[in-house]
């Protein structure tokens, strides 16, 4: 069923004792998306035109968003191990995965310890991967690199779309500070 409220990111998806925010949209063949180093905001319309090709589940991880960090869970393999278990979980034999920046990470390191259930992978701006030689950086360190270059490397058209924090609420900018910190702990 397609969520008609675009602001309300619907029921928490319970693994163990983990409870995740997610967001979901549409119906069909399930695409099981990870955020990259900001959870999704429900009202991002890329949500509603993927909605319209497959059931869309997007889990805010641990620490992001507004999904709490379990004590001790402080590693990318954390993550994985959680989304494996989503995996179980979820009443599909397989999905399509798709990973975006960090969660293009935890993607690829899913696809290797669980292929079987993943129909396709898509990864966009994965973290981790190194094509070039060694000395030349493939992956922006943005904790070491100016916000406004972060922002004009994350954007294609920056001034469109690219958040502005003066405009944000100060719950908004709270879940993104949030999120700041639980990357760094993963990353």
């Amino acid at each position: 069923m397609m969520n008609t409220n675009p602001s309300a990111a619907g029921e928490p998806l319970l693994i163990g004792d983990i409870e995740l925010e997610v967001i979901r949209r549409g119906t069909g063949r399930p695409v099981l998306l990870l955020h990259g180093m900001q959870n999704v905001d429900p009202q991002a319309p890329f949500l509603d035109l993927l909605g319209g090709q497959g059931e869309i589940i997007v889990p805010s991880h641990p620490g992001f968003g507004h999904s709490a960090r379990p004590d001790g869970f402080d590693t990318v393999y954390d993550l994985v191990h959680l989304y494996l278990d989503v995996l179980d979980t979820l009443p599909y034999d397989r999905v399509h995965l798709v990973g975006l920046s960090f969660g293009g990470w935890l993607a690829a390191e899913m696809a290797v310890k669980s292929c079987h259930r993943i129909d396709r992978l898509v990864l966009a701006d994965a973290f981790g991967i190194k094509m070039s030689d060694r000395e030349t950086p493939d992956i922006l360190d943005v904790f070491n690199t100016s916000p406004q270059e972060v922002q004009r490397c994350s954007w294609h058209d920056p001034a469109t779309w690219a958040p502005d924090y003066d405009t944000m609420s100060d719950e908004a900018l709270i879940v993104r500070a949030r999120n700041w910190e639980a990357l760094c702990l993963y990353g």
